[in-house]
């Protein structure tokens, strides 16, 4: 029953997602929400032969489907009508409808036969599927022609950024509220290295390295002056550190850089023995324009591959692959060294610093490391943010991003870096992706239906036309579902085991009572 359940709720947030795009969307829906279902019915199911497990899903499987079926023909021939827009024609609603249904119930059943195999090969076997899935992706989305690549893409950026936080808040257990300092301190070292603006023209491939490496510095000065600091008056520095770093980029527009020696230090000592100086000081810039405060830094320098040529705007796909690529070596680093001497080390400092110094761990040391390898993944994903957008503006880094990450990183689950890329991928898909299409839905339904309806009483239009429009709740609309988060499951969407345990520990208690007094 428990099945049948998700199998409706799954149905319905698919069709309802084909009210918001249209068109093709239905096939791309169905293949994600068959995935996503099966993922979670085959958590529940008991391992045993593949085809039975098949067999027992077949009926959440035909439900899904059949309501995803019935709310994507009600979105061609009676909601298109309603917003003002014609149907689409039968050559796209008949193959969409085909691939969206029966895509997603071989999906479905796919992923959940793959719970009857032994753990390792289901791992493998997710793994497989998972990656055919990112692959076929940026092509379907070029056939289809829904532009969501572009705006994954940036939800892909901010994944990366929450991993590399999570580092820092979640392993380390250091409370950073000022992380957007280290992307922006990645995007500008990209900006000032490679754009024409500054007469510097290095290729992308070794700014990246470059950005990543000045990040990480930067961590390190960040985590020095902090490392006696906890909690509360930790966050508050790294705060104050966020707030600080734009406010620099923003001013660095007539920098002058004089050469120390000649300017300073050999005038000084003369003047101590009553001399005047006669030399000449060395100016190494003179009034450099580094950052052009709010105007930023444009164009910036892009990656180029052979075959493949210059990474363009127009061409998303590269893009694509490029960020999967980073975030796949981010994981594949990031799960090195949660399992690493320095990972334990990290974890041991989260739980108790004070146990984990007589232990034999240096705090001072294992607190830098943890800043400095977080800023790390920031750097990264700040340059290929400003190659991606081939600019850097400072509006972009403000404390509003640092809480963002943050959340990403709590709502998916503080502490497993899976949970990390799910939280990153709602949050900023449901920013990016899902509510300029929940307003462009409501702007056409207002204006077709609602509003010419109003049209004799004109304050009642009046309020409606200003007030129907779904960005304008932005905010509103996040911290509800976070207050939602956080009292219905506060340990994220795919916690960390321990923590899990950790939070419902209260709640499993009584339960472990009950047994021991049964049992005696």
């Amino acid at each position: 029953m428990r099945n049948i359940r998700l199998s409706v709720l799954f149905g319905v947030i698919g069709g309802i997602l084909t009210f918001l795009f249209e068109g093709w969307s239905v096939a791309v829906v169905g293949i994600l929400m068959g995935i996503s279902l099966g993922l979670a019915i085959s958590g529940q199911l008991k391992r045993k032969e593949p085809a039975k497990l098949a067999l027992d899903v077949l009926p959440s499987a035909l439900v899904s489907c059949g309501i995803l079926l019935i709310l994507s023909l009600l979105q061609n021939y009676v909601i298109t009508g309603v917003i003002g827009h014609s149907p689409a024609p039968l050559e796209v609603m008949i193959p969409a409808n085909l691939i969206g249904v029966l895509g997603g119930a071989l999906f479905l059943l796919i992923t959940v036969a793959l719970h009857g195999l032994s753990e390792g090969q289901e791992r493998i076997g997710r793994l497989v599927l998972l990656g055919l899935v990112v692959i076929a992706f940026p092509f379907v989305d070029n056939f289809t022609q829904l532009g969501w690549t572009s705006l994954i893409i940036f939800s892909l950026i901010y994944v990366l950024l929450g991993m590399g936080l999570n580092i820092v808040v979640g392993y380390a257990g250091l409370l950073d509220l000022g992380y957007a300092a280290f992307f922006a301190i990645g995007a500008y070292t990209t900006g000032i290295l490679s754009s024409q603006q500054d007469n510097i023209t290095l290729n992308f491939w070794l700014v990246i390295w470059i950005a990543a490496a000045v990040a990480a510095v930067a961590g390190i000065l960040l985590g020095a002056p902090t490392l006696r600091l906890r909690g509360d008056y930790l966050a508050i520095v790294t705060l104050g550190f966020g707030e600080i770093i734009p406010v620099i980029f923003l001013n660095l527009t007539n920098v002058t850089i004089k050469e120390p020696l000649t300017c300073w230090i050999i005038p000084g000592v003369e003047r101590l023995f009553g001399a005047t100086s006669k030399l000449s000081c060395n100016v190494i810039a003179n009034n450099l324009n580094l950052t052009n405060g709010d105007l930023g830094i444009n164009p910036i320098g892009r990656p180029a591959l052979p075959f493949i040529g210059t990474f363009t705007s127009n061409n998303t796909v590269p893009w694509f692959f490029l960020i999967i690529l980073i975030i796949l070596l981010a994981i594949f680093g990031i799960n090195r060294l949660r399992d690493s001497r320095l990972g334990r080390a990290w974890m041991a400092i989260r739980e108790d610093e004070l146990a984990a110094s007589q232990m034999g761990i240096d705090p001072v040391r294992t607190k830098l490391l943890a800043f400095s390898m977080g800023a790390t993944f920031s750097g990264f994903g700040g340059a290929f943010y400003g190659a991606y957008i081939a600019g850097v503006f400072p509006g972009a880094f403000q404390f509003s991003t640092s809480i963002i990450i943050l959340c990403a990183v709590i709502l998916g689950g503080i502490g497993n870096i899976y949970g990390v890329i799910v939280g990153g991928l709602v949050i900023e898909t449901a920013d990016r992706l899902f509510l300029p299409a929940l307003k462009d839905f409501f702007t056409n339904l207002m204006n077709h239906s609602v509003l010419p309806a109003l049209a004799s009483q004109k304050t009642l239009h009046d309020i409606v036309a200003q007030n129907a429009n779904p960005i304008l709740y932005r905010y509103l609309l996040f911290g509800l579902v976070l207050v939602i988060m956080m009292a219905v499951r506060p340990e994220g969407l795919i916690p960390n085991a321990q923590r899990r345990m950790e939070l419902h520990e209260a709640e499993e208690a009584p339960n472990v009572a009950a047994s021991t007094s049964v049992k005696s």
